[in-house]
């Protein structure tokens, strides 16, 4: 902890003042965010009181990210207490700066008003050019989020992925995130899709029985009931299989997707020396059973 105070360098119409005014508690946080944003630290959510007889939250305070018990100071604690201690790898984080903002509740109205407003920091303050790396500064927004999405399903990589937003917004200080922002976003998609994206599948290819009897689909899943094959043809692939399979050829992809699973097209050529498709599967894995399930439920 340093004992040099470091006052941000704000315009007086962009820093919080005592009695200023709040529709509600994200709101101040975001004023108080953005006041952040230009001063040079990161924000967060802190300490809150209710109303003992409504449970309403009354007061609520925001404070640097580096407040609170210094890396020495908790070091010490769990050491009286035995607990192991654990060395942080990122550096130090808290400083026990007081910087803060504090907001209370009007007794009339739904306003907010700020009740405190401590300005000064303990450490240093980032510079404009690296603020935007800074937490509370970094989100992926809702146009990223689709962007990302599309960029996954042109199998673009995510730091290409990055170097496009980059050029689209001007710079990285202007992205609003960073490269592993992304791709935690990303894994908490392929985690919300676990699931269901087997389920989607059913869905689909039972639509399409229902739009053409011919059509034929079949699949098995394990003693967990996970996905674990699924084979398919429609009734042009099973109309040509009738014609020219004769030969039928197969080959399996390396299972580079998302999911793990390998697919297995059946092939074969037409009288006019074109590639044809007699159907496709999925297969987590290329054991004899698996191809021989393809091959009988297929034809």
């Amino acid at each position: 902890m340093s004992d040099q105070l470091y006052t941000p360098q704000v315009a007086n119409d962009r820093k919080p003042e005592i009695g200023m005014k709040f529709a509600s508690i994200d709101d101040a946080f975001a004023f108080y965010n953005q006041y952040a944003r230009e001063a040079g630290f990161s924000a967060r959510y802190s300490n809150s009181k209710k109303n003992k007889v409504t449970n309403e939250v009354v007061w609520k305070q925001f404070v640097c990210f580096k407040a609170g018990q210094t890396d020495k100071v908790h070091s010490v604690k769990r050491a009286l207490s035995g607990d192991p201690i654990k060395t942080r790898t990122r550096g130090k984080v808290r400083t026990d700066c007081k910087a803060k903002m504090s907001i209370i509740k009007q007794q009339t109205g739904s306003d907010w008003s700020v009740s405190v407003f401590t300005e000064g920091h303990n450490h240093g303050l980032s510079t404009p050019s690296k603020v935007h790396l800074l937490r509370s500064h970094r989100s992926v927004s809702a146009v990223k989020k689709v962007l990302t999405q599309k960029f996954s399903k042109a199998n673009i990589p995510t730091c290409h992925q990055l170097q496009l937003l980059e050029i689209e917004c001007g710079g990285p200080e202007n992205v609003g995130c960073t490269e592993r922002d992304i791709r935690n976003f990303e894994r908490d998609l392929r985690d919300e899709q676990k699931g269901i994206d087997a389920e989607t599948v059913i869905e689909f290819f039972t639509s399409e029985k229902e739009k053409d009897s011919t059509f034929f689909f079949d699949y098995e899943t394990d003693l967990g009931n996970m996905f674990k094959r699924c084979f398919w043809a429609d009734s042009r692939s099973r109309m040509a299989y009738g014609v020219f399979g004769d030969v039928v050829v197969f080959d399996s992809t390396y299972n580079t997707n998302k999911y793990g699973m390998i697919f297995t097209p059946f092939v074969g050529v037409n009288h006019h020396h074109q590639t044809i498709v007699f159907g496709c599967g999925f297969l987590s894995d290329e054991k004899t059973d698996s191809y021989i399930f393809g091959c009988l439920t297929s034809f």
